[in-house]
């Protein structure tokens, strides 16, 4: 049984290391964090494994944890508790540079909508005054078709001349 389960996850961890978008993902950038990655997990997997087979049959099928059993689970367990240990450190170190940088990220974000909604405002101000622009130029213009007609085309010419 606990031969098929590391046949197993060497395969799970063989098609991981193929799979590209992880690889993105984690960001590793040398060959010693793939080791670590697949050392570390494989070191958490067995310990726990171990101990749940060992907690198992202790509990329901009733036998004894022998001496070997326990020196297993616990030579896997002082690494196992190190890398779990330093897995939940660079999380937490990691989220607490996410909540360092927020403070700036907000105030950029502040900054970048008052932006845009400056220059909404600007475009909004410039649009009506060209179309205040346009209705005054239009209405030149017919007025001064309007004139050029009653005029025909006369300058400075009155009706009935």
């Amino acid at each position: 049984m606990i031969l098929e389960s590391v046949i197993l996850i060497v395969a799970l961890i063989s098609r991981l290391s193929n799979f590209r978008p992880m690889r993105r993902r984690l960001k590793m950038s040398n060959p010693n964090e793939y080791l670590m990655l697949a050392f570390g997990f494989m070191v958490v997997i067995m310990w726990v494994m171990i101990a749940a087979t060992a907690s198992y049959y202790s509990i329901v099928e009733e036998r004894d944890i022998s001496d070997s059993q326990l020196t297993v689970i616990g030579l896997l367990g002082g690494p196992a508790l190190l890398i779990i240990t330093s897995v939940l450190d660079l999380f937490k170190s990691k989220e607490g540079a996410k909540i360092n940088i927020l403070p700036d990220q907000l105030s950029s974000d502040v900054a970048s909508a008052e932006a845009v909604e400056g220059h909404s405002r600007m475009l909004e101000e410039m649009k009506l005054k060209h179309d205040l622009d346009m209705e005054k130029m239009q209405k030149q213009h017919s007025l001064d078709m309007e004139a050029f007609q009653i005029t025909n085309g006369k300058k400075g010419a009155k009706k009935g001349e």
